[in-house]
């Protein structure tokens, strides 16, 4: 709602004002209170006319001031309640000053290295997950919820090639500002061993698969190989689907995929597969579920992936090579504009209500005191029944 000053007022709990219909009980009470009757003595009652009394009376206001005392403390403790945000063109301006940051820190970062980052933020939140993307649309998610300020998402850590890319920082809104703080990290081993499950000429092994990662390229040396069970991983999926899933499962092994644990097993269930078949074939593997890969060119990679979700260590961790401090720059931006959509926040507005309450709770205390109610003019009442 905005004034014709200027000013826009917003309620955070517009429902409290409902609680306005008990301005009703000051004014029943005013008028049903008893009123107090002076006794007049006469020498005979037989020149007094006889009257019927009445069973309600209608009384006037006896204190006006007093009522209307009453009546606005009522309404200052409602309007309190209700949690006004009154909005001018100098708080207005005020938003854009202050700052809501999220802290994205990547995994494996000292958290004393990105403890100040959201220090001198007006509201901030830490957000870690295993990758970088999902810590960002967690972030936006927190964004969306904050008080009217300018919004800006800060990423600390080593920011090795592959753990962030121009797609995934899409993921944050427009009007928010992009930062990256880079860590000191430690040296990324160069030679590991890539444990891989693939299919051979006689079934399933789990191959010791050596890597030596340099700075250009990457050289890969396959050693021994175990054989494994062929229940180690199955695809289950409907009927009309399972001969595309085990096509999928076998291209997939055919080209290898990361295993960790050869005692581990996996389950992957597309979507529609018999809940019953999934139940008798689970017995303590890892489930995964997708949806029907489409098209169907990609089922291959949808079940790999599959796999490697539960066997297999992030990727970036394997990373030696850090992106560049130019291509961080060119993905960073300053804070834009407050967004509209930002729901304002209780910026103290509701004190002062309360406080008028408050004042206005003596002075009714005083006026109670000095004046009465209906003392001060006693009604005279000669009646006989």
């Amino acid at each position: 709602m905005v004034g014709a000053s200027g000013v826009s007022v917003f309620w955070l709990a517009p429902a409290a004002l409902l609680g306005l219909v008990l301005i009703a009980l000051p004014v029943a009470i005013h008028l049903l209170v008893r009123q107090q009757s002076r006794r007049i003595d006469y020498p005979s009652l037989r020149f007094l006319r006889q009257s019927q009394l009445a069973a309600f009376r209608w009384r006037r206001v006896q204190d006006a001031l007093l009522l209307a005392c009453r009546v606005a403390i009522v309404a200052a403790a409602v309007a309190a309640l209700a949690g006004p945000v009154f909005q001018g063109a100098s708080r207005t301006a005020g938003y854009s000053e202050r700052v809501v940051r999220a802290v994205v820190v990547e995994p494996g970062t000292d958290p004393t290295l990105a403890a100040g980052a959201g220090a001198d933020a007006f509201a901030s939140g830490s957000f870690t997950r295993a990758r970088l993307a999902d810590a960002l649309s967690e972030a936006a998610r927190w964004m969306d919820g904050q008080p009217p300020a300018a919004r800006e998402v800060v990423l600390v850590g080593a920011f090795r090639r592959g753990s962030i890319s121009a797609a995934q920082l899409k993921a944050v809104p427009a009007f928010a500002g992009i930062r990256f703080v880079r860590t000191p990290d430690a040296e990324a081993p160069r030679d590991l061993q890539w444990p891989v499950l693939r299919s051979s000429a006689g079934g399933l092994v789990l191959q010791a698969r050596q890597l030596r990662l340099e700075d250009d390229e990457t050289r890969v040396s396959d050693g021994a190989a175990e054989p494994v069970t062929p229940e180690i991983v199955r695809v289950i999926a409907a009927p009309a689907d399972q001969p595309l899933a085990d096509a999928a499962l076998r291209a997939a092994l055919a080209a290898g995929v990361r295993w960790s644990d050869a005692a581990a097993r996996v389950l992957i269930v597309w979507a529609g597969a018999d809940d019953g078949e999934v139940a008798r074939r689970q017995d303590g593997a890892s489930l995964v579920r997708i949806e029907r890969p489409v098209p169907a060119s990609t089922a291959a990679s949808a079940v790999a992936e599959a796999i490697e979700r539960v066997t297999a260590a992030p990727v970036g961790a394997l990373e030696p090579v850090r992106i560049s401090d130019e291509q961080l720059n060119a993905w960073s931006r300053p804070p834009g504009a407050v967004p509209g959509t930002a729901r304002p926040a209780d910026e103290g507005d509701r004190r002062w209500l309360w406080a008028l309450a408050l004042v206005l709770l003596g002075v009714e205390q005083v006026l109670r005191r000095t004046r009465g109610q209906g003392a001060s003019e006693p009604v005279v009442e000669a009646r006989v029944a």
